[in-house]
Formats: C-alpha cells, structure tokens, sequence
C-alpha cells in the first residue's frame, strides 16, 4: 500500500493553491501538515486552499492535521478552504461533523 503524498504548490497572489494526491495517514500526515503549516508562514499567502481530487483517503491522524492547520491560519487571520472531496475523506468529515468548519469550496 502507498502510504506516500505529494504536494505541489501554486501561488497567485495572495491566493495559495496546493494540489494533494496519495493517502493522509498517520505515517504521511506529519509531513504533510508541516508543508502545509510552512505554506501557511509566508506573508505572501493570505489564503489556503486545499484541492482534495487525488486523495483516496484520510486517517483520524490526518483529519488531526487538518484541524491544526485550519486553528493556524484562523490565528494568522488567514482561510483555510478544502475544495474537490472525494466521497472517503468526505465522509470522514461529515461524520465527524467537522465539514462545515473548512469552509469547503465546491470547484470542479
């Protein structure tokens, strides 16, 4: 099983982009939470947003992630949007009743 992610990155403006694809476990969410968190340091980043398409799935651990990179931004005065869920790491949110603090951006 392919326990790796990757991230690549896309600035426009103050608007940050990051496309994930892979799974969000608990032996891939510590990198991906600190990429995450320093993408969200820089001062040229006003706003996250997370494109979720090529990710098949997200442990407890990465939605810890999540929620710690979203308590981030809110402390920078920044947005953290999640856009493109897929029908797992959806449910996940939705069952633990968590979708609605993303701010989910429905982009095709």
């Amino acid at each position: 099983m392919d326990t790796d992610i990757r991230v690549t990155f896309d600035n426009n403006g103050g608007e940050c982009q990051v496309s994930i694809s892979g799974r969000i476990t608990i032996d891939s969410s510590p990198d991906f939470r600190a990429l995450l968190l320093k993408r969200l340091e820089s001062p040229s980043c006003r706003s996250l947003t997370a494109d979720f398409y090529d990710v098949e799935y997200v442990d407890t651990s990465g939605l810890a992630s999540l929620v710690e990179i979203l308590k981030s931004a809110c402390a920078r005065g920044k947005a953290f949007h999640l856009t493109r869920l897929r029908e797992r790491p959806l449910y996940l949110l939705e069952a633990t009743r968590l979708r609605h603090l993303f701010d989910q951006v429905n982009s095709a």
